[in-house]
């Protein structure tokens, strides 16, 4: 989450749909004079819609580290922290504003240094006024090798959390909730602490072995959401999950991805195993298993293609409601209804198509546009055999245009089912990447 500033910078930049833009030094010799816009073909300055590498600042640097965003993210991974240069630990606010929790608010902190075998903490604490509940987050882990190549971890946490498909961030979904009262996730209580074993494999992914025993808790939506439009309609009820105490086991492997200026491109993906009960108690017993694998490719100077491929199967027991694979709204599936497919398999491909148009350009400000091309095809269904099976299935394929801003945070897109041609178009207005 950024800082509290960020956040009323963005939402004025929301409620204005203005282009994004940055601080630029004048040129030396030939610079246009104040307030002459110039419009250039981007194909005539390939690298101009690109944000430059300033290896002697870790501000803004977090751009070119691709994740997908999964997990609780109480610690920065060794290599994105020394890229960053960061040294010792970084502080800031964070807040979120939910459905279920109204305004949250508190600190988040990382201590840390890499370059030595001293012990990584993160920690996040929050305050939720709407329901009076402290939530919490803390990670400390041990290496046991140099630069972390093998370490002890152990964890304890109490969160707001929601489905890990349901991936729009903190702050682009406030921003939703305050403007078009629109919250895109459903909500949870999880409380549980664990520990895990971590094998940092150079140029494969991270592999972790983790035990963990987790409270599930559900939540209510509550009154008194306010939101610049639509404040006279309903908020959206946030369905119950399955109470109960989940003791399970998993595996994961986990792959950033750093994007540069010149290239742009890297695999990165989150793949993970998991089994609950089966001998270790609680209230749940299933194996789940869920890979998404996601990559940024440069096709021309100034156009790329962004790949995500979901798979999910559960081969064993029942999923409980907060465990089951969903598709459909923003995340995928883009001119269905949020979470309108869910089930106990999973299949979800997407690719976008983006070619930059044109620059813009005056003294003090530099933005652009750019064309989005996209398709989504994907489905959620139940299989009571447990059998993952996409061949018997009806696959649901989404498409439709776009357009970005220079930097690409501020995205519009219009979607409309490829199967029914006399469907409804569906608009979305984006401050991230959908993946």
């Amino acid at each position: 989450m950024r800082p509290i500033l960020s956040i009323l910078l963005l939402a004025a930049l929301t409620l204005a749909a203005g282009p994004a833009a940055r601080a630029e030094e004048p040129d030396s010799l030939g610079a246009p004079p104040s307030g002459f816009l110039e419009f250039t073909p981007d194909s005539l300055q390939p690298d101009s819609m690109e944000p430059p590498d300033h290896p002697e600042s870790g501000v803004g640097k977090e751009i070119h580290w691709l994740c997908a965003p999964f997990g609780e993210r109480l610690l920065t991974e060794p290599e994105p922290w020394l890229d960053w240069h960061h040294r010792g630990g970084h502080l800031e606010p964070v807040a979120d504003y939910n459905r279920v929790d109204l305004f949250r608010f508190g600190l988040a902190g990382e201590a840390q240094d890499p370059s030595t075998m001293a012990p990584r903490i993160g920690g996040r604490y929050e305050y939720a006024f709407g329901r009076r509940r402290a939530v919490y987050g803390v990670q400390i882990e041990q290496p046991l090798l140099p630069h972390g190549r093998v370490a002890f971890g152990i964890s304890m946490s109490r969160r707001t959390d929601h489905n890990a498909l349901q991936q729009v961030e903190d702050l682009e979904n406030s921003l939703a909730l305050v403007v078009v009262r629109q919250d895109y996730r459903d909500y949870f209580e999880r409380d549980g602490y664990g520990a895990y074993f971590a094998w940092r494999v150079p140029d494969f992914s991270v592999v972790s072995l983790h035990v963990r025993n987790d409270t599930y808790r559900s939540l209510t939506a509550l009154s008194g959401v306010h939101s610049i439009w639509n404040g006279g309609d309903e908020v959206r009820e946030n369905p119950p999950v399955n109470e109960g105490d989940a003791h399970v086991w998993l595996v994961r492997l986990e792959r950033q991805a750093r994007r540069t200026a010149s290239t742009r491109a890297g695999l990165y993906h989150w793949i993970e195993f998991e089994r609950a009960g089966y001998g270790m108690g609680g209230d749940f017993q299933y194996t789940r298993a869920l890979a998404d694998v996601r990559s940024v490719l440069r096709l021309t100077p100034t156009t790329t293609l962004a790949l995500r491929a979901v798979g999910g199967t559960t081969p064993a027991g029942e999923l409980p409601a907060q465990k089951e694979f969903m598709v459909g709204g923003v995340d995928g599936l883009r001119a269905h209804a949020l979470a309108e497919f869910r089930g106990n398999q999973l299949l979800l491909a997407m690719a976008e198509y983006t070619t930059a148009l044109m620059r813009v350009r005056t003294h003090g400000f530099d933005a652009g546009l750019h064309a989005i091309a996209f398709v989504d095809a994907g489905q959620a269904w139940n299989n009571p055999d447990h059998d993952w099976d996409p061949g018997g299935q009806h696959i649901e394929v989404d498409g439709g245009f776009g357009l970005a801003t220079g930097d690409q945070n501020l995205r519009l897109y219009v979607a409309r089912s490829l199967q029914r041609p006399s469907s409804s178009a569906v608009f979305s207005l984006r401050l991230q990447r959908p993946f």
